[in-house]
């Protein structure tokens, strides 16, 4: 059986757009594997940037209560002393 000039040209390009489409899709899976690998190292960045971030934040927070505590403290002082200030007797002192 003897293959015509114009199925034989039909045969090429099914051939060729194959072979393209092959090449596309290994060309896709080799860019998305490495998007997948950039996205990956950003992801990553980003999770150490947001622990540096609440590592500062946990340290400011730490500061802040520790100025509360002292405060508190000195409130607490300033509360006694009134206190025994208004608890002497009259004329006792």
């Amino acid at each position: 059986m003897k293959l015509s000039q114009e199925l034989i040209a039909i045969l090429a390009v099914g051939v060729t757009l194959t072979g393209l489409q092959m090449t596309l899709f290994f060309s896709l899976r080799g860019e998305m594997a490495s998007m997948e690998i950039r996205l990956r190292g950003e992801m990553n960045d980003l999770r150490e940037e947001m622990r540096g971030e609440m590592n500062i934040l946990r340290e400011d927070i730490r500061h802040d209560i520790d100025a509360l505590r002292i405060d508190i403290q000195d409130i607490r002082q300033d509360v006694r002393q009134l206190r025994d200030k208004l608890l002497v007797p009259a004329g006792g002192g």
